[in-house]
């Protein structure tokens, strides 16, 4: 296979726990057919996606143990949700209307400071720190969160020197169900309250780079479409690979049970997809 194209992004989404199952079996199923996707020039996570993007830019042969590490972050949600921490009606509102206006991004960031109190930077770190790889921050790897005071969007990246842990955790700071995080002297929450993809905050949209960028969604996504097409209108080539159904309501994405269904699911679409993608890779 000819793996000389570049640039090549891989844009991540969303998902919870059983998300972070579904996209990092399906990547490892991808890599089992011969697909470069370790090699993609920027990798672009959002909420599970920066999780995932983690992994696959510092040890992606540890992929197929994501799922097993995901079941102690449904656990905690599980116990959180049964002794009524946070605001879960919140967590579906971002979910079922992820927006890319400003002022709807913040009003959701304020509710979920007014649901958890946010947590220091050094908190975030110790909670997010266990489950991330070891080592530094590779460059080509970004994830992102939203500003609570303004609703804009940020692609942290290495440049930033902050900790890829407390990065994460602002990534993951899902409204209503994990705290928010102050860093940089500013309190953020996931980027998921933009969007579930955050594809138009790829690297070079709108200079002369033009490539291919690979989106996979364990969400359905609003505003994916739009993102599509902006990243098409700036020459870009983009596929898009959703996940095949594998929960019935948001609250499955937290649930340890569905962890290891969305692993399978997983696994079962690499095989699915990875002959016609192999082929859009090389082309």
């Amino acid at each position: 296979m000819d793996t000389t194209v570049s640039p090549i992004a891989l844009v991540l989404g969303g998902g919870g726990p059983a998300g972070v199952a579904w996209t990092s079996a399906l990547l490892h199923g991808l890599i089992s057919h011969g697909l470069p996707v370790a090699e993609s020039d920027e990798v672009l996570g959002t909420s599970a996606g920066s999780v995932v993007g983690a992994w696959l830019t510092m040890r992606p042969d540890d992929l197929p143990a994501l799922p097993q590490r995901m079941l102690d972050r449904a656990r905690w949600h599980a116990h959180n949700a049964e002794s009524g921490y946070g605001d879960r009606d919140l967590l579906r509102r971002v979910v079922a209307g992820s927006t890319r206006d400003t002022e709807s991004a913040r009003n959701i960031a304020q509710a979920a400071i007014a649901a958890i109190p946010p947590i220091s930077a050094e908190r975030a770190e110790t909670l997010w720190r266990a489950t991330l790889p070891e080592g530094p921050w590779p460059d080509r790897l970004k994830v992102t969160s939203v500003n609570a005071g303004t609703g804009a969007a940020k692609a942290w990246s290495a440049a930033d020197g902050v900790s890829l842990a407390a990065a994460v955790a602002c990534s993951t700071a899902a409204p209503g169900a994990a705290p928010p995080v102050t860093l940089a002297s500013s309190v953020w929450v996931d980027g998921a309250v933009r969007s579930g993809t955050n594809a138009d905050l790829v690297r070079g949209i709108g200079s002369a780079t033009r490539g291919r960028v690979l989106v996979l969604a364990p969400l359905p996504n609003d505003h994916l479409s739009r993102e599509e097409i902006t990243l098409v209108e700036s020459g870009h080539r983009v596929t898009v690979i959703t996940a095949e159904p594998f929960y019935e309501t948001i609250a499955d994405l937290m649930n340890p049970r569905f962890v290891d269904i969305a692993a399978a699911a997983g696994a079962k679409q690499a095989r699915a997809v990875a002959a016609d993608l192999g082929r859009w890779w090389s082309d």
